[in-house]
């Protein structure tokens, strides 16, 4: 992470595993079955959240997180 960003207020670092797992919102492709029909959390604002189409379901639980619903297999 660059140090300007964590020289403003609020943030924080990230471990290295963390930033590894950022989605950045994009809804994870279909990995062939294991997550047919079911909730998972992806990384997204608010706004990006509810922006998803409604097939999805999607709900914003806070702090980045989106739970949305994987398509049947």
């Amino acid at each position: 992470m660059l140090k300007k960003f964590l020289s403003l207020e609020g943030m924080q670092r990230l471990s290295v595993s963390e930033q590894k797992n950022i989605n950045g919102g994009a809804i994870p492709p279909d990995d062939g079955g294991a997550n047919c029909n079911e909730f998972v959390i992806v990384t997204a604002t608010e706004a990006r959240c509810l922006a998803y189409d409604p097939f999805y379901r999607p709900v914003y639980i806070g702090s980045n997180k989106c739970s949305i619903l994987m398509p049947p297999c």
